[in-house]
């Protein structure tokens, strides 16, 4: 069989992992709308008996995959390269930086990083004996919401991204998620292993996308709002899906290093933009101050704040609100968004790869955190504007704009705020819709990018799902089926990292580091 042949064969759909993660993403979105009570509350009761009982698996699993992340780093494993001895990088570090920033966090640190601190200055843990809105309660909620978007998730996105760029380009095997696991199950396990993974990573992506979009489409329409006076609507989030789903489609269709390059780039370069201004044309001063608080606590207490659990307070409903489901989305997107990260290695050595995915991403949270969060508790500490109450009364959607009111020429920096929110998420949706695609194949290696009509499928498929769920309420349940998904994603996430171990420890004897005899695994 030639080259072109075989190539042509792995882009084929698989129909083992397409349909059933398709079918069942329908059934679970279907129930969450026509029977959206009672799945919520059979999940809530389900979600619950998880946390209760599982939340410390969770909780320690991530405090594990956090140190075992720097130790492969620092390991023998950390010095081979991605693709052998002698293979070249294809994306400058500032490229790298951009993809990996907006196509692992995207949306998120434009809705989280101005509405969290304030939750946890006004709503802190029980545990911490914190008085709510005092000077340490407001450090503590810079710090805690450091911790949530940065060492962690990334961590577990990359060790995943390691694993699956190690057999995807010393290894010669497909580029997908099951690929990652392959050194600790037998090779006949394979063709049964592989769909079935990679139907569950559907699934679980599909929901995460669309109930992320749904609140960026809310945030869209809360933003056009303010700008316009109106009261956002079904026909305001047609309207922003209409606009975000071309983007991301078109970029997904062009490939990674056209048309998600670009809009990584020109993102980032808007985050700095609006960091920058917030910075200088706001509580300047405070917010560097609480930025170097913040910091100094982050780093003191990562552990003990890694692990806050309500042992001997069962009545503090903090970690169940907050830390455990953090924890499991972030295993949710681990292996998904390590998948999107493992096409960047190329070139680079694995500890490069873990160090460049965390360290820079990480600094530039803690900023922006620092920076829009320090500016909402300055407004909430100083009685300028009552924050809280806001959040309250128009949702967290609403965050941003309630700040950015304050500054001047407010209504442009809002419509500014709002085309960057377009931009940032369909970044986000673009890297992750080209997952989608590539695990609903055959067998897609690395380099090779799977069939267009895939990525427009599955584009379509999330922005309407988005819209429909925005229309009809049914948000809260389908984030419940998100979080049960939790369960086995964290399982694959720690997988991998055994096998990360057996395939670097087999690599190390190869000659250049690689084997390229899975060609036709």
């Amino acid at each position: 069989m030639g080259k072109a042949q075989r190539i042509e064969d792995r882009s084929k759909l698989n129909h083992y992992t397409f349909w059933p993660g398709f079918i069942l993403l329908f059934a679970g979105i279907t129930l969450g709308l026509t029977h959206s009570e009672e799945l919520a509350a059979i999940l809530g009761t389900t979600m619950k008996w998880i946390h209760v009982n599982f939340g410390w698996l969770e909780v320690s699993l991530g405090i594990i995959i956090v140190m075992f992340t720097v130790g492969i780093a620092f390991s023998p494993i950390g010095n081979i390269r991605l693709g052998g001895k002698n293979a070249k990088p294809e994306f400058t570090f500032w490229q790298w930086f951009a993809l990996s920033l907006c196509g692992c966090i995207g949306i998120g640190i434009l809705f989280w990083a101005m509405g969290e601190p304030i939750y946890h200055m006004m709503q802190p843990p029980l545990s911490l004996n914190l008085v709510p809105g005092s000077k340490d309660a407001a450090v503590f909620a810079i710090a805690q919401t450091t911790l949530h978007w940065t060492i962690a998730q990334y961590c577990f996105y990359t060790i995943c991204g390691v694993a699956i760029a190690l057999v995807s380009y010393n290894r010669n095997y497909p580029l997908s998620v099951a690929a990652g696991m392959y050194a600790i199950f037998p090779k006949k396990w394979r063709p049964v292993l592989a769909p079935t993974v990679h139907a569950i990573c559907l699934f679980s992506l599909c929901c995460a996308i669309a109930t992320s979009m749904g609140a960026g489409l809310m945030q869209i329409g809360s933003g056009t709002g303010k700008i316009f006076d109106y009261t956002p609507g079904p026909l305001t989030w047609a309207a922003a899906a209409a606009i975000i789903i071309p983007i991301y489609v078109l970029s997904s269709y062009s490939g990674l290093k056209k048309g998600m390059r670009l809009l990584s780039t020109g993102t980032t370069k808007a985050f700095f933009f609006f960091m920058a201004l917030i910075l200088f044309a706001g509580p300047t001063l405070f917010i560097l101050g609480i930025g170097v608080e913040s910091f100094g606590y982050f780093v003191t207490n990562f552990f003990r704040n890694s692990t806050l659990l309500n042992t001997m307070q069962v009545n503090d409903k903090w970690p169940m609100q907050w830390l455990v489901p953090y924890m499991e989305i972030f295993f949710i997107f681990a292996p998904l968004l390590g998948h999107f990260l493992a096409r960047m290695g190329k070139g680079r050595t694995i500890r490069q790869f873990i160090l460049i995915n965390i360290i820079p991403p990480t600094i530039f949270c803690h900023f922006w955190i620092a920076t829009f969060g320090g500016t909402a508790v300055y407004f909430q500490w100083s009685g300028l504007v009552d924050v809280w109450a806001g959040i309250h009364q128009s949702g967290m959607e609403s965050m941003v704009y309630i700040l950015l009111s304050q500054f001047p020429f407010s209504k442009i920096l809002m419509g500014l705020f709002v085309v960057t929110i377009i931009f940032s998420f369909a970044t986000m949706t673009d890297s992750l819709v080209a997952t989608l695609a590539i695990i609903s194949t055959k067998g897609v290696r690395v380099g090779e990018e799977p069939p267009k009509y895939l990525k427009i499928i599955w584009g379509v498929i999330t922005g309407l799902i988005a819209y429909v769920l925005c229309i009809s309420g049914g948000i809260a349940p389908v984030r419940g089926l998100i979080s049960l998904a939790g369960l086995p994603m964290m399982f694959f996430t720690f997988a991998m990292c055994i096998s990360l171990v057996k395939d670097g420890m087999y690599l190390l004897n190869k000659p250049d580091w690689l084997d390229d005899t899975a060609e036709n695994s």
